[in-house]
């Protein structure tokens, strides 16, 4: 196997990973949680007219406090009319402003009433009017391309006249779960917890995945590389990526052109990680076969991979204080944790099996090897996925 690698180099490796842009264009009303590929700009002035920004009368100045009531506008609808100093006309929120004009809210008149309105203090020009351009101008860039779109940015490109938007087409996802013992019927067997897992996870990022197993039998596990590789732009997989005689899929994956970017990463749980490149973009990841270590993996390598492919940067870690002591050992270590409103708190548990105990956390602590921290320290912490803003789905105590 080639050289273990530090956490801080496996990342480093997937940040600079060459990346071949793929764009697709998609209606508006599909692009929420998509990453632009190109800029949006105005197609028009925004506000597109000197517009009435409250109900009232758009009265025109010098003269006062009573001005003759000449017609009425409404929102969607323009005053073709000549207003004459003295005079005035009703206009609701939206609507264009008269030229010259200047609006008076409601509550500041009588109301009108037998075609004049009477002002309860003086008029002062250019009021409740948001003028024309002064939000953007035509041609103006509103969004930039790189920014994951939101229910507020999409409707900036709505407003803009947007009506479809070129983004960064998402990488399609092949899983492959590996391994004799799992789903068998012998004494043996266990279920197959990591293939559910990485569905969800692909489902969490929005991204299309297909999913299938392969025993510990070369030929069925290459099949399904074939198949994943015909269907998809990542494959990845579970299991068979250490050093045993029955771990294929590293050699497999130079039989279909991979070329490994590392292979073993010095961080527990999850040692055995394999990440290769090939000449057309495609990616193969192989996580370990452990379901913790599958866990921590996908958080710390997968998920900077998939975002990556998509033009976005890592997700941000959060730093929070210990609310109990911990300690790693030689290599980095990822723990088990649970946010609370003292801090973080270790959960203990029996190793990378332990996935009951894993999945009653909501994030990993990422402890440096040689980390000795007491309660209070601050430790960097990575939520699972769809728990960045500590949403662990249980009712507070």
């Amino acid at each position: 196997m080639p050289p273990m690698v530090t956490v801080d180099e496996a990342r480093e490796s997937c940040a600079t990973l060459p990346v071949t842009p793929r764009h697709e264009t998609v209606p508006l009303a599909q692009a929420a949680g998509r990453v632009l590929a190109a800029p949006v700009l105005l197609a028009a002035d925004q506000p597109p007219f000197d517009r009435a920004t409250m109900d009232g009368f758009a009265v025109r100045l010098p003269g006062g406090p009573v001005f003759r009531v000449v017609g009425a506008v409404m929102a969607g609808q323009a005053f073709t009319g000549a207003i004459a100093p003295g005079e005035a006309v009703r206009i609701m929120t939206g609507a264009p402003a008269p030229a010259g004009t200047t609006v008076v809210p409601l509550e500041a008149t009588d109301g009108g009433r037998q075609g004049q309105v009477t002002l309860r203090e003086p008029a002062q020009p250019g009021r409740n009017i948001a003028w024309q351009g002064e939000d953007g101008r035509l041609g103006a860039t509103v969004l930039e391309a790189g920014l994951r779109l939101g229910p507020a940015t999409l409707a900036v490109a709505a407003m803009a006249g947007a009506t479809s938007l070129t983004v960064q087409r998402r990488p399609r996802l092949a899983i492959i779960t590996t391994g004799d013992e799992v789903d068998g019927s012998g004494p043996g067997a266990i279920r197959d917890s990591n293939g559910p897992y990485l569905l969800a996870f692909a489902a969490a990022l929005g991204l299309p995945a297909t999913f299938r197993h392969a025993g510990d039998d070369g030929v069925a596990l290459r099949a399904a590389l074939a198949l994943g590789l015909d269907e998809a732009d990542v494959v990845v997989t579970t299991g068979g990526v250490g050093p045993g005689d029955l771990d294929l899929v590293p050699r497999l994956a130079t039989t279909f052109g991979f070329t490994p970017r590392f292979h073993q990463v010095a961080m527990q749980p999850g040692k055995p990680v394999y990440v290769g490149t090939r000449s057309d973009g495609r990616l193969l990841v192989g996580l370990p076969g452990n379901p913790v270590s599958v866990l921590a993996t996908s958080l710390v390598i997968l998920d900077p991979l998939l975002r990556r492919l998509q033009g976005q940067p890592p997700r941000q870690t959060l730093r929070l204080p210990l609310t109990a002591p911990v300690r790693s050992k030689a290599r980095h270590l990822f723990l088990p944790a649970r946010r609370t409103a003292e801090g973080v708190a270790p959960i203990a548990w029996n190793g990378s099996g332990d996935l009951i105990a894993a999945a009653s956390g909501d994030c990993l602590l990422s402890l440096p090897p040689g980390s000795d921290l007491a309660a209070g320290a601050l430790v960097e912490v990575l939520p699972y996925l769809g728990m960045d803003a500590g949403d662990t789905g249980r009712l507070p105590r």
